[in-house]
């Protein structure tokens, strides 16, 4: 009847004094659900009257009859002034130092009722809570007044140095840990608000005092350091943390090492390993691993091979997880061959292979066309029991769809399906894709609507997918009435990239005013185009030989401050190329190279073709031999023109030079190569080479795509030499 008179707010309430809230205190920490100590204390702290004595009732019941517990939630208690309640509540809260818990509740209860702590009640309840050890509710306390503070709420008026302060001076005859637990929760909270500089200030004043804060402090703000992108700063917190004697456990070195390695300075990741070995953590796995994980990532995974097999040999536990990373290392470098050799090595000792470990070997194999190792990799692993993952599954599709097999996308995808694995969206979008490109568009309609009833979230990749595979048949109404039900119902919002396929489309077609007014749309909708879509719409105007509107974008993307690409100049510079204006194409060129821009092998090879249009030998080969000073291989295309240059040129010795030098680069002659060749010979009357050529064209596979007949030969042996006539 007691408890149910005070938790039910009756218009008679006994009034309690301190010491029996302290009597029946450890049976209320047992009670789950409605009735509450902290409701009966909110009740007794609301009465205007106060009063320790067991026997003063009949004084009391004015003023208890007038006190209502629910109303504390609704208005301030006026009748006490704030000292008393303090003064109360600081007093309840040392009565409960026995129920640290209990007076945590009572304390959040008061918060939520509306009494504005101050720093004696918040140092009376922390430093309860720190003698406990119950640092999940430091925590919580601390980040409700850090989070206070960052949104600048000034009630309570409550410094947090100032609670610091008292808390030394009430644990200063308690063990050193019991204030640790205080800094050690301050400094998480700090962390979680990204209150950085707060945090660290923190760290100097703790060691002032002569504290060291706990490593798992450390690691979790040196952690929010680096997911915040403030890799300085967690590197300097590093440093400080090891001057002021906290000793880095593994988990530490392996967030320092990994943090390094992905900004690329591996020696200073070798200095923190090293400084491991020599701190004597040589059994973290996990450090070990990060240190592997940085070399493979910067193209050292035969280095990170080394070391994990050194600290397999030590007799130490390496996971499956570390063999993975150096597998997906050799897998990204393209050397397929060590990482089959890491997977056998995996399997030769008999361990259990899972599904990750399958999938990079997986992934690998699809990444460099090896599709039927793939396939096999894949069945071994069901064999073995291991489920195939969605992530597996869409790598086969993207690698099927890579090789232009896009009905053997869909059987796999349905395969698969049958069989109960679970597709993500990926695999979707990948047969939706393969679907438009087999003409069945239809089906990859379906396909969406299988998606929206499984409620499987659709972006605006799928329905770009789908509309760009109604551009493919001719339907662009489709295409835009897709786009609207992707704006309607999707509640998606079209982005640059969705203009700028269409654009594509229209400009596939040779719809360029199409593809302008998209433009102009997009622009109006206040998107702004990007430089891939400047480039669509400068590539069209190149192409259909409208320069005047090509250099228009050209200024209009400056203007608004878009960086031009290579791909942008190249379009440009091909534009100029066929108009012959080859002064204008170099202007372009140099201006290129002085923004810093390397030209690539295309654009080289443009300006070279340009100058050999123009009989102007020697600018092209300067160029030729520029590229390759700048490490940028000439390609097939490239040697090609230079050969049937010099053959028109009656310079045999040079195209024969040019073809052995190419051969020896591995740069494979194509037919086109090998006909310029072979016709620079029969013009020479080299019959013997010509044959050599001919048989060795035959061993590859490569044969003349028409018959070298001897009336041929002479034909175009004179339309050569009219050639040569005229470009004197």
């Amino acid at each position: 009847m007691l408890f149910s008179s005070l938790a039910l707010g009756s218009s008679r309430r006994l009034f309690l004094p301190i010491t029996t809230y302290c009597r029946i205190s450890s049976g209320l920490a047992d009670f789950k659900g409605a009735i509450s100590f902290s409701h009966m204390a909110l009740a007794q702290l609301n009465c205007s009257s106060f009063s320790s004595d067991d026997d003063d009732d009949d004084d009391q019941q004015s003023s208890i009859a007038a006190c209502d517990s629910t109303s504390y939630h609704t208005k301030n208690a006026d009748c006490c002034t704030p000292d008393a309640d303090t003064f109360r509540i600081v007093e309840i809260l040392n009565s409960l130092r026995k129920d640290p818990n209990l007076a945590f509740s009572f304390f959040c209860q008061l918060k939520e009722a509306g009494f504005q702590h101050n720093l004696s009640t918040y140092s009376a309840l922390v430093t309860n809570l720190c003698k406990w050890g119950l640092q999940r509710k430091l925590d919580r306390l601390f980040l409700d007044l850090v989070t206070a503070k960052e949104q600048q709420i000034t009630c309570p008026p409550l410094r947090i140095s100032e609670l610091l302060d008292t808390l030394a001076k009430e644990l200063e005859v308690e063990v050193g840990q019991s204030l640790v637990r205080a800094y050690d929760a301050l400094i998480k909270s700090y962390a979680r608000v990204n209150m950085f500089e707060e945090a660290i200030d923190l760290l100097f004043y703790i060691e002032r005092r002569g504290f060291v804060p706990h490593i798992s402090v450390c690691n979790f703000l040196i952690n929010c350091l680096i997911e915040h992108g403030k890799v300085d700063m967690a590197m300097a917190v590093y440093k400080q943390f090891i001057r002021i004697g906290v000793g880095p456990n593994g988990y530490t070195y392996a967030i320092v090492i990994k943090t390094l390695c992905k900004k690329g300075s591996l020696e200073e990741a070798l200095d923190v390993f090293l400084e491991m070995r020599e701190a004597g953590v040589t059994h973290s796995a996990i450090a070990y691993r990060a240190y592997i994980e940085g070399l493979c990532i910067n193209k050292r995974s035969s280095l990170g091979y080394q070391l994990l097999q050194e600290f397999q040999g030590a007799n130490r536990h390496v996971d499956k997880y570390a063999y993975a990373v150096v597998i997906r290392g050799f897998c990204n470098e393209m050397k397929i061959d060590e990482a089959e050799n890491v997977f056998l090595d995996l399997e030769k000792q008999g361990l259990v292979l899972n599904a990750h470990v399958y999938g990079e070997m997986i992934h690998g194999y699809c990444k460099g066309g090896y599709l039927l190792k793939a396939l096999a990799v894949l069945k071994d692993m069901t064999s073995n029991g291991v489920k195939a993952t969605c992530l597996i599954i869409s790598s086969i599709l993207h690698c099927l769809c890579k090789m232009g097999m896009h009905s053997e996308v869909v059987d796999q995808f349905k395969e698969h399906k049958d069989l109960g694995i679970y597709l993500d969206e990926v695999c979707y979008n990948i047969v939706m894709d393969a679907l438009c490109k087999l003409g069945r568009v239809e089906q990859a309609v379906e396909l969406l609507e299988e998606m929206k009833s499984k409620r499987m979230v659709l972006d605006i990749l799928h329905y770009t997918t789908l509309i760009n595979g109604f551009c493919l048949q001719g339907n662009i109404d489709g295409a835009l009435n897709l786009a609207e039900e992707m704006k309607e119902k999707g509640g998606l919002t079209l982005d640059v990239a969705y203009y700028t396929m269409m654009i594509s489309n229209y400009c596939r077609i040779d719809c360029l005013s199409k593809a302008y007014d998209i433009f102009h749309h997009m622009k109006r909708e206040g998107i702004e185009p990007d430089v891939t879509c400047y480039n669509v719409l400068i590539h069209m105007n190149c192409k259909a030989k409208k320069l005047h509107g090509a250099f228009a974008l050209f200024d209009e993307m400056i203007a608004k401050g878009v960086e031009p690409d290579i791909f942008t100049y190249t379009s440009l510079l091909s534009g100029t190329f066929d108009r012959g204006d080859v002064k204008r194409a170099r202007r372009g060129f140099d201006a290129i190279i002085e923004k810093g821009i390397t030209p690539d092998v295309t654009l080289y090879t443009m300006m070279i073709n340009s100058y050999c249009r123009v009989n102007c030998f020697r600018e092209a080969y300067d160029l030729f031999h520029d590229m390759q000073r700048r490490g940028i291989q000439p390609d097939v295309i490239c040697y090609t023109i230079l050969i049937d240059r010099n053959c028109l040129m009656d310079n045999l010795q040079e195209a024969i030079a040019l073809f052995d030098e190419m051969t020896e680069r591995g740069v494979k002659p194509d037919i086109v190569t090998y006909r310029a060749l072979l016709f620079g010979l029969y013009n020479e009357g080299d019959v013997d080479r010509a044959s050599i050529l001919i048989h060795e064209m035959s061993s590859k596979g490569i044969l003349p795509d028409r018959p070298i007949s001897p009336l041929h030969l002479g034909i175009l042996k004179a339309k050569r030499q009219s050639l040569q006539i005229s470009s004197c």
